[in-house]
């Protein structure tokens, strides 16, 4: 391996050290000759003999998934620069983070809750704009979070883990990452989605406060039946964080918080403000069930946190269990001003959209207060002097998108699901609004810079959900004058169909939108979603030339 020293890659990156190898490839510090700029090279390891179809349909699938994981668009989620075919293998260029993982800094003891909450925080923001591009994880773990300098945190391996665990585990049945970090669903056959992404991170948080992994188990087998079937001990030097981590352990995907509330509870930790007061709510344990998944799994890659079994010699046994708390009833008499820096990270967390292995799900703004919902979306808090409610048209809400430059349209009642601005200074950057429901999503995006033609626009856009089973048509058309594509895909997962329909518009000026809406394939609710499509889209205006 070390031969490869000083090897050109794409023409522009010179390879100069090898800083970490894993089950799913080597990392290489690179020098990239075009701008002068250190940079991180990830040499995929892939399955299989590279004639076979199996490695070269796995090469092509991550090909894609690291282009539209380049799209994830957050500071805490490492920037990749580039994807470059070297020898048939896609080879990921990243950004280069000078510091250490989370997993070194847990080989020296545990972290104080303000600590472990403000890493957490940073992660689930993170992990909010990959889900809201259909980007899940699946290997959250603290050796894939980065502590740079600046108090910098950084979620390495977005999209890649997603794609290296599906189809090394097809081909040699070994399963790449860390067993104690997997929820049960995904141990249970059921596929991941981003429900199994806050799982993981439930145990990243415990692991961070108690200083080891509460799954862990001397054997594969009893490290699986203990995801499978037993509930962590509570934590004891949790604080705070306590019931957020004994929430997001929850077997069962639908009983775990969202992404608003936890962002809500990991902030005010943070920052030593007044956690909200929480009711409990029991929960059963999941039986354990037949594991298909993890028929062939020949190996666990090793953890710097010891096992349980050891950690319990160390230490006396923790006290009686209190009741399971619960994050459904927020109490926010003693919540003290925040900073506008974490505020507005938290309004970006407070509406997703998740792609969860096929199944969408809509995520509310905290407790229904149209207070927090403004200040969610930046505006002002409400006050009698607001603006009055948009107009309705023929039963169409007309509302003006000043961010957009946009005017979008749709049914009366629809509610907003969110409003993201990703920032001009960062990568892709974008303006977005969803209006929907937990079904059938509307969305336009106005993008600073997409690829060019038309048609390597159009290619890009339909990464998120490109599989072998995805069939896109694509027809050229005109929105008011201007180039326009329209984009119908059907796709499968888990022998569940999906549909998406989206209209590509570039306007003279040089201006980028994209309208879309996502729908389950062959239920009434796609008949909904193809009118909202068509309505919304006779009654758009984008640009500055049509909507002023």
């Amino acid at each position: 391996m070390t031969t490869d020293v000083g090897r050109l890659i794409g023409g522009r990156y010179r390879l100069t050290e090898r800083i970490g190898s894993g089950g799913m490839g080597t990392v290489w510090r690179a020098w990239d000759e075009l701008v002068g700029r250190e940079v991180a090279v990830k040499q995929p390891r892939l399955p299989g003999d590279p004639v076979d179809d199996v490695h070269q349909r796995a090469a092509n699938r991550l090909y894609r998934e690291a282009r539209a994981a380049a799209r994830v668009d957050h500071p805490a989620a490492v920037a990749i620069h580039d994807v470059v075919v070297e020898g048939g293998l896609p080879w990921i260029v990243m950004e280069l983070i000078r510091g250490e993982s989370l997993d070194d800094v847990l080989r020296r003891g545990p972290l104080k809750p303000a600590d472990t909450a403000r890493i957490g925080f940073a992660v689930v923001g993170a992990l909010h704009a990959a889900h809201s591009v259909g980007i899940v994880h699946r290997d959250v773990k603290p050796a894939n979070v980065l502590l740079g300098p600046h108090g910098r945190v950084v979620l390495t391996d977005f999209g890649i883990a997603y794609i290296q665990g599906e189809e090394s585990l097809t081909a040699s049945g070994e399963f790449v990452g860390s067993l104690e970090f997997i929820a049960p669903e995904r141990m249970a056959g059921h596929g991941a989605g981003a429900a199994s992404d806050l799982w993981s991170l439930g145990v990243l948080l415990y692991a961070a406060v108690e200083g080891w992994s509460p799954f862990r188990r001397t054997t594969v087998e009893s490290t699986l039946a203990a995801i499978l079937s037993d509930e962590p001990p509570q934590p004891r030097q949790a604080g705070d964080l306590a019931p957020l981590i004994t929430q997001l352990l929850a077997k069962d995907p639908g009983q775990r918080p969202d992404v608003a509330k936890i962002a809500a509870v990991l902030e005010a930790v943070a920052e030593g403000w007044t956690v909200p007061v929480v009711t409990g709510t029991p929960r059963e344990p999941q039986r354990p069930s037949a594991s298909p998944e993890f028929a062939g799994y020949t190996e666990t890659v090793r953890s710097g946190l010891p096992s349980p079994d050891t950690a319990r010699t160390e230490t006396a046994g923790p006290p009686p269990a209190p009741p399971v708390p619960s994050l459904t009833e927020p109490d926010h008499r003693s919540v003290r001003r925040r900073r506008p820096s974490l505020r507005l990270l938290a309004a970006c967390v407070a509406g997703a959209v998740l792609l969860t292995g096929g199944i969408w799900l809509g995520v509310s703004f905290r407790g229904g207060d149209p207070r927090a919902e403004a200040q969610s979306r930046g505006d002002a808090t409400p006050s009698a002097s607001a603006s009055p409610s948009p107009p309705t048209v023929n039963g169409w809400t007309i509302h003006t998108e000043r961010a957009l430059n946009a005017i979008l349209s749709v049914p009366a009642g629809t509610p907003l699901v969110d409003r993201n601005d990703s920032g001009a200074d960062r990568r892709n950057p974008s303006r977005t609004v969803i209006y929907g429901d937990k079904t059938v999503q509307l969305r336009l995006t106005r993008e600073e810079a997409v690829p060019t033609p038309m048609n390597a626009w159009a290619d890009e856009a339909t990464l998120a959900y490109a599989d072998d089973f995805a069939k896109t048509l694509s027809e050229p058309t005109t929105f008011h004058g201007y180039e326009a594509r329209l984009l119908d895909t059907e796709y499968e997962v888990k022998e569940e169909k999906y549909r998406v329909m989206q209209l590509l518009i570039a306007t003279d000026a040089k201006e980028y939108y994209e309208l879309r809406v996502d729908m389950p394939k062959g239920t009434k609710d796609e008949k909904r979603g193809a009118s909202l499509f068509e309505g919304a889209r006779d009654r758009l205006k984008v640009g500055k030339a049509m909507a002023g």
